[in-house]
């Protein structure tokens, strides 16, 4: 029933038909995986063999094996745990370099977001705001709304690549992050389609949040 090739194990082989079939079928996170069953039958091979296939993309981070219940995609799938390697930079100067990376990046998608953007993600940003703003209020944590929210409009933008640099650069960032009015200017831009508007309130945020956090912003940066 199995032919294993030279170059590759069967194993290997079953999980490059596994990700073909994740991309050609759009499956979504969170999405269940077909049962073992079904797999052995779709590809040919054993149990053991589609046992293999899956554990391999779990330790890619594509899916989850959840005991009892199945095999479900991950968000964000192949994304490893620090995929930019920034554990081994320059710790004292990380928050910087992050702050600044996003100085360079975050008006652009801003912008980009306000063309790009729909009345679903509209929705989910507004109600973020209004989390931030009930957390800020009552002396609670708001920060994760904050990263949320970015998240978001990146979504916006429609770029798979944005929508998975932005957060990893987030989350990279242990302090930084700062309630501001520039948020609600933010989303009136996206909401009005107004790239410029949106573009210069990103800009406004991540001058703020580096001049908070005591990170010196480079003139060249700031038009």
């Amino acid at each position: 029933m199995e032919t294993v090739r030279k170059t590759r194990k069967l194993p290997e082989q079953v999980a490059d038909k596994l990700r073909e079939m994740i991309i050609q079928e759009s499956l979504k996170t969170g999405a269940k995986l077909p049962a073992e069953a079904e797999l052995m039958e779709r590809f040919g091979v054993s149990r053991s063999t589609v046992r293999e296939a899956v554990k391999i993309l779990q330790t890619e981070h594509i899916v989850d094996i959840r005991q009892g219940q199945g095999t479900f995609l991950c968000a964000m799938p192949g994304l490893a745990h620090d995929p930019l390697g920034l554990r081994f930079a320059d710790q004292e100067e990380l928050i910087a370099q992050l702050l600044e990376t996003r100085l360079l990046i975050e008006p652009s998608v801003a912008a980009l977001a306000a063309v790009r953007r729909q009345d679903r993600q509209l929705a989910a940003m507004k109600t973020l705001l209004d989390k931030m703003d009930n957390a800020y209020l009552h002396g609670e944590d708001y920060t994760p709304y904050d990263f949320e929210f970015h998240s978001v409009i990146a979504q916006c933008t429609g770029n798979d690549v944005m929508m998975r640099l932005l957060p990893t650069i987030h989350e990279s960032i242990q302090a930084g992050y700062h309630h501001s009015q520039c948020h609600l200017e933010m989303y009136r831009g996206i909401l009005e389609q107004d790239s410029e508007r949106a573009r210069m309130a990103a800009q406004r945020h991540m001058l703020q949040t580096m001049h908070d956090s005591g990170v010196e912003v480079p003139s060249v940066l700031v038009k």
